[in-house]
């Protein structure tokens, strides 16, 4: 027994951990943007009877505070350039909802000119959306130059996927980097698509440097080769995830302190560790754009009245669409009233004011468990909190343990919570844009 015993203490002292591979290093970027105060033009007032100077600053925020911020060494945008440009890199795959950002689609055109090899894949609503591939037209006409004879010659591809035979969005947000003459890899991935996401969008963006041969990068592969060739239908990919994965499985121990989960294969695995999660934690603090899984509402619903702390911020588009009756953005009016039963619930929910008119959002979805012996955990990734998010889509999402991870991310929520999010009483009751 005692053999046994020490048997179990080892392999657990052993188990795999992303944070101890080679080349390990887990960046953090906020978007953070930082923009200019902008006031009414008339008099706005807020629920409580105050009248108001104008929208809170750095959270409105409008296109021309673009070129302010594209240069900040901590935006996800500036580090998104840096690693495209990175001479060492040999290989980048993109897979995102859309793609409208300029100065990334300049910088992956140079990569190809150094005959990096390129691979996009982007929903295919995009092919009939007009001016959505402009950017991914542009790139498909960069060429290597000054090849070396007999190299391979990588010109760009780019593939449409989603929506199709019970399929919802191709709605992965994630970059798989490969370096030249070595088994470092870079992974990327977060809430954002590639447009102002990287830089005036409120989101959150992961830059994981760690080792081909690791369960997490091969998974990732599964992924990608996943999209790539086994798309066609839910089933399809399900059952060649699967697949993909255990032969994963059988080569490399899966990581313990971050768990990768694959929608549509992995969608109620992830909401169950979600619930589960949930149940475990002490306090918790909630971040959504889209705010419609009633499995989630409901359990958040419970937690609090057994009276587990919740704070949750959430876009303004979601008031406002109570506000006005109508869909706003992407919000609907229901979404306004699992907001209110929050409330009613007594969690503390506040409002990210940002900028409708331009499309520019609060887009962060994401997740802090905080337990009662000090620990914490993160789920984070591409999706919304919504069923189809969860179901129909193709999705990225991650349950994260490692304690620097969290740490960040309780730091940046107190921030956003205290500084920039805006209480219901203090909300305008006029929708005006300054």
């Amino acid at each position: 027994m005692k053999f046994f015993s020490l048997l179990l203490i080892i392999s657990y002292a052993q188990a795999a951990k992303l944070s101890k591979s080679n080349y390990f290093n887990y960046e953090v970027f906020f978007t953070n943007p930082i923009c200019k105060e902008y006031k009414y033009d008339e008099a706005v007032y807020s629920v409580n009877g105050k009248l108001l100077d104008g929208k809170p600053k750095n959270v409105y925020c409008k296109r021309g505070d673009f070129d302010s911020n594209s240069k900040r060494e901590s935006s996800p945008h500036f580090n998104l350039k840096k690693l495209i440009n990175d001479n060492e890199i040999s290989e980048l795959f993109f897979t995102f909802l859309s793609f409208s950002n300029s100065e990334v689609s300049a910088a992956i055109c140079e990569a190809i000119k150094r005959n990096v090899k390129v691979t996009f894949i982007m929903d295919s609503k995009n092919q009939t959306r007009s001016g959505a591939t402009r950017y991914l037209d542009q790139i498909s006409k960069c060429k290597p130059e000054n090849v070396p004879a007999g190299t391979t010659i990588n010109k760009p591809k780019t593939f449409f996927r989603g929506n199709t035979r019970g399929l919802g969005y191709a709605h992965n947000k994630l970059i798989l980097a490969n370096y030249k003459n070595s088994d470092k890899v870079k992974i990327v991935f977060g809430s954002a698509n590639m447009s102002s996401g990287t830089i005036l969008h409120h989101e959150n963006w992961h830059f994981i440097t760690t080792e081909k041969e690791t369960f997490f990068y091969q998974a990732h592969l599964c992924l990608r080769d996943g999209m790539l060739n086994k798309s066609k239908s839910r089933s399809e990919y399900k059952k060649y995830i699967k697949t993909c994965r255990q032969k994963v499985k059988d080569k490399y121990e899966e990581e313990e302190d971050i768990t990768f989960y694959i929608v549509p294969t992995d969608g109620k695995e992830a909401m169950d560790n979600i619930v589960g999660n949930i149940k475990k934690a002490k306090s918790l603090d909630v971040a959504v754009h889209r705010f419609t899984h009633t499995t989630l509402i409901n359990t958040l619903a419970r937690a609090s009245r057994k009276n587990k702390e919740i704070r949750l911020v959430a876009d303004d588009d979601i008031y406002w669409s109570g506000v006005q009756g109508e869909t706003v953005g992407s919000n609907m009016i229901f979404e306004y009233y699992n907001i209110i039963d929050m409330v009613k619930a007594d969690i503390n929910v506040r409002y990210m004011e940002t900028n409708q008119n331009s499309r520019l959002l609060h887009h962060n979805k994401y997740i802090i468990f905080n337990y009662s012996d000090g620990t914490g955990a993160v789920h984070a990734g591409a999706g919304n909190f919504t069923k189809a998010a969860f179901s129909k889509n193709f999705e990225n999402y991650y349950f994260i343990k490692i304690p620097s991870v969290v740490e960040t991310f309780k730091k940046q929520y107190n921030y956003m919570f205290e500084k920039l999010a805006t209480k219901y009483v203090d909300m305008p009751v006029q929708y005006v844009m300054p």
